[in-house]
């Protein structure tokens, strides 16, 4: 079911259970005749102007309503009171609305609430995170909002939180640091990526069983890493001879037939030189001849991996390659 509004270049259409109302052009869509499905489960919104009457048809769907999303949008007051009874929303989003924590006075999160966007509304607080607890968030979106070191602390309230964007706030790294006891925890705060890597680093302590480590060793084990990292940017040279046999055996095993050019090394092929932007930045001993060595890359998070490396006969091989994802480390094949 489609709906278009030629002077405001507006379309509304309803998918199933699903309502999007986007505008197209410059200002805000208003006064808009909107087809309520019979069963609602979500809408998404952008560019439109609503007032409390216009969101009141809402109260007739606060069984089924599992996500809002609004965009841009210029909400009236009191408009979004109306979901203080949308006991089942599973997310919640209103990015650069212009709200403010009076205008989320309704707000007390919800039993299934997995994803929270505050994102671009300096208005809103720690207060409106603090309604959320209780709340099994995995999301949560503060970007660009009043919320500071001091509140940071609130966060571990949420112990299933795995992407946390604290960009555009006044949040730096001597605070993140905090939050390193959530091994689960992607954190994005473009303003601040050495307190990131701090915060990844106090994380790869939390792994560690042992955080002291033979200097000379471990040093040869982090440079032979680097060699890796080189060649396979060089693309030309061969690589299995900084890889032992038995890694090899088990890469070909689950469907990589090798590591050297022409030869498949992941699912997809890629004209990108494999390992841009990783640099070698941990190291954790396990024996005097075996050592993790840990890389980051340079993406939002700075993901996490690391090489397992041991000294042979034929000096330091790398013997298995994983990457930390959903708070584990789990195989990964050389790229």
């Amino acid at each position: 079911m489609e709906k278009k509004v030629p002077d405001w270049q507006t379309f509304i259409r309803c998918n199933g259970g699903h309502l999007i109302i986007r505008h197209l052009k410059s200002g805000l869509a208003e006064n808009l005749e909107i087809p309520w499905p019979a069963k609602l489960k979500g809408i998404e919104c952008e560019k439109v102007r609503f007032r409390a009457e216009d969101l009141r048809s809402l109260a007739g769907h606060m069984q089924t309503l599992d996500t809002v999303e609004l965009k841009e949008c210029e909400i009236g007051e009191g408009a979004l009171s109306v979901l203080s009874g949308a006991g089942s929303l599973r997310y919640l989003s209103f990015k650069n609305c212009g709200i403010s924590d009076a205008d989320l006075a309704w707000f007390h999160g919800t039993p299934k609430l997995r994803g929270l966007v505050l994102a671009g509304n300096p208005g809103c607080t720690d207060a409106v995170v603090a309604r959320a607890v209780g709340s099994p968030l995995e999301n949560l979106n503060l970007q660009g909002t009043c919320f500071r070191n001091v509140d940071v602390p609130l966060l571990l309230s949420f112990p299933q939180l795995e992407y946390l964007n604290l960009s555009d706030t006044e949040v730096t790294g001597a605070a993140l640091v905090q939050l390193a006891v959530n091994r689960r925890l992607n954190v994005i705060c473009g303003h601040d990526r050495e307190g990131v890597s701090m915060f990844r680093a106090a994380q790869r302590d939390s792994w560690k069983k042992r955080l002291s480590y033979d200097a000379g060793p471990a040093g040869e084990a982090m440079e032979s890493v680097r060699h890796f990292f080189e060649i396979s940017r060089d693309g030309r040279l061969n690589r299995s001879g900084l890889v032992t046999e038995r890694y090899l055996e088990y890469c070909r095993a689950h469907g990589y037939n090798g590591v050297d050019p022409g030869q498949k090394v992941s699912f997809c092929d890629s004209s990108v030189p494999p390992y841009q932007g990783y640099r070698v930045v941990d190291v954790e001993q396990i024996t005097r001849k075996k050592f993790y060595v840990y890389s980051e890359c340079d993406d939002m998070v700075l993901s996490q991996y690391r090489c397992l490396v041991i000294q042979t006969e034929g000096g330091w091989k790398i013997d298995k390659n994983e990457w930390l994802t959903d708070g584990k480390w789990k195989f990964r094949s050389l790229e």
